[in-house]
């Protein structure tokens, strides 16, 4: 019965709220902004938790309701707005937009992915995807859909705690959101310090304080009506150890004070509250507007660094909470420098022996230059490599490259714990190389492809490799062995008779492409515009879908020296995914 007094009370709100709109805090006729706002609704203002749960009818008439609510808000706010359902939209549509508000689940681009031991237990847990890494349009997502949305795609916006209420305090009242396009007045009030938040006093050297100055976003919350749709908070830990991040206000919950109830990692914007504006406060719908004219100036931001384990560990969670409840803290202390994440171990940080030997703390960018140094004495060349591999997403041959690649970008590096214990690169370029955690995982996998050994007549060989990458997408490589003195033809000039390499990767039933093969560097032989191949080459192509995982490699090319050529060649692999 409380559920269906709420539906018609809510119904009277939608009525009010439409009438509200006009005499907002703006004084007078809202001057709208020129913008294209694209709204994608599915969500129900109903929690996924209530004690009675809806009818599908139900449910579809709370999702249309907020839709509504929505479109009232955002034309009365901007020139061009769409409204569609989560089940209809593409991330291409988004390029014609300059701000894209997700508040539902769009179709699946990659699936849920597992993997279990003997035993049965999970060894590997990857959420499914549903927007590409190159996504760089300006988004708004809206409670859970952070995490729905960022997960499989690295974003900090990670799944904290679903249990955000109705207001705000820790706020930043200086931020663009609470201040323009649209004036807004906040009204605070002092209120106790929420008690599962002091609980967390135990992990911090500041002292929490019993009050805090707070800001009603809803009219109504979680914790006051239990069916009502919670919001979700991120975790604070290591979030802005990137500067594509800001943490903009905190909010009531279960979790720490410094949990994250608004923020932004790269081009995404997090709304962590769950209500529809028909439940914000007038004040709220304001803010809410301002954060859509916010989010359309981060078209240029990228994510850099990268949080695909929600739940990596970082140093200051290791001094905070494991230092307080052990007694070897000053142990901890000592090796505090040294401490990253060793991916093949299930504890949480583990001492980098070779940093602690060097004596240079691993976010120091001092630990390359002198790993690179290193390489090019020819000491210790394994350590070194260990060094660069671990803490970078490069991948170079020799050390004159390392070296070259380290002077370009040293003033503008960053360390990243959260974003996997790498250094990272702070530009918003495409393509800025040390940045592409997709890239760095297909040239390590392919260095390890093992290739039989060339002679002088059997020049050419192949092996290749399908790999899962951290975003979903399934990579197959090819890497090819060109005997020293003999060279592949790259791009034959139409006055030479040479056969062009050619290279395609064949997926079985149920894949798509989702990138073209990558083209390795090739050099100018003679003066007629040809290219060749010489030495390792690494082919490889992105794809998604599903289906048997068991794809073909096409390979042909035609294997010349100096003096002769061989007939042309045309090789078939069949490769699985292990």
């Amino acid at each position: 019965m409380k559920y269906f007094l709420n539906m018609i009370f809510a119904t009277f709100l939608v009525v009010m709220f439409t009438f509200s709109i006009a005499s907002s805090q703006n004084s007078g006729k809202i001057k709208k902004e020129t913008l294209k706002v694209l709204y994608i609704g599915g969500s129900a203002e109903i929690s996924s938790y209530a004690a009675k749960k809806p009818t599908p009818e139900e449910k579809n008439a709370s999702v249309l309701k907020r839709m509504k609510s929505f479109e009232t808000l955002l034309k009365s706010y901007f020139t061009h707005v769409t409204v569609i359902r989560d089940k209809d939209y593409k991330e291409a549509l988004s390029k014609n937009f300059d701000v894209t508000i997700l508040d539902g689940t769009p179709p699946v681009r990659v699936p849920l992915y597992t993997e279990k031991d003997e035993k049965g237990n999970y060894t590997v847990y990857k959420n499914a995807g549903y927007i590409s890494e190159d996504f760089d349009s300006p988004m708004i997502t809206i409670a859970e859909a952070s995490d729905r949305i960022g997960r499989r795609i690295g974003l900090k916006l990670d799944w904290y705690c679903l249990c955000l209420d109705a207001q705000a305090y820790n706020f930043d009242i200086k931020h663009p959101i609470f201040n323009y396009p649209f004036k807004v007045k906040l009204t605070t009030e002092v209120l106790p310090t929420p008690k599962p938040a002091m609980e967390f006093q135990k992990y911090y050297k500041e002292t929490i304080p019993p009050t805090q100055k707070m800001w009603r976003v809803q009219t109504q919350g979680c914790m006051t009506n239990q069916d009502f749709r919670i919001g979700m908070v991120c975790r604070p830990w290591g979030f802005e150890d990137s500067p594509e991040t800001e943490v903009i206000s905190g909010g009531v919950s279960l979790k720490s004070p410094d949990a994250i109830a608004i923020g932004r990692h790269g081009n995404f914007f997090h709304w962590g509250f769950a209500a529809s504006p028909e439940f914000m406060t007038e004040e709220a719908r304001i803010v809410f507007a301002n954060a859509v004219a916010y989010t359309a100036t981060l078209k240029n931001e990228r994510v850099i660094s990268r949080k695909y384990d929600d739940r990596k560990t970082t140093r200051y969670e290791m001094v905070f909470v494991y230092a307080r409840a052990h007694e070897d803290s000053a142990m901890l202390t000592a090796n505090l420098p040294y401490l990253y994440k060793d991916e093949k171990s299930r504890a949480g940080l583990t001492v980098d022996a070779d940093a602690k030997y060097l004596g240079i703390a691993n976010n120091n960018h001092a630990i390359l230059d002198k790993a690179i140094s290193m390489l090019e004495k020819g000491e210790n060349k394994d350590l070194a490599q260990r060094i660069l591999d671990r803490y970078t997403l490069a991948t170079f041959k020799t050390p004159g490259q390392w070296r070259e690649w380290y002077e370009k970008y040293k003033n503008i590096m960053f360390f990243s714990e959260s974003g996997g214990f790498y250094f990272l690169i702070n530009s918003n370029q495409k393509g800025v190389y040390g940045n592409d955690y997709s890239h760095m995982q297909i040239e390590r996998a392919g260095r390890d492809i093992v290739v039989e050994a060339t002679n002088n007549r059997n020049p050419v060989n192949v092996a290749t490799k399908l790999v899962r990458l951290e975003n979903g997408e399934l990579a197959a490589i090819a890497r090819v062995k060109i005997e020293k003195g003999f060279h592949i033809y790259a791009k034959v000039s139409e006055k030479e008779p040479y056969i062009n390499t050619e290279v395609a990767f064949e997926p079985t039933e149920g894949f798509v492409k989702c990138s073209e093969i990558n083209i390795p560097a090739s050099s100018k032989y003679g003066e007629n515009g040809t290219f060749i191949y010489e030495g390792e080459l690494l082919f490889y192509q992105k794809f998604v879908g599903t289906g048997k995982e068991e794809f073909k490699l096409k390979f042909s090319y035609q294997c010349c020296d100096d003096q002769i050529c061989f007939p042309p060649v045309e090789k078939e692999l069949s490769v699985m995914f292990k």
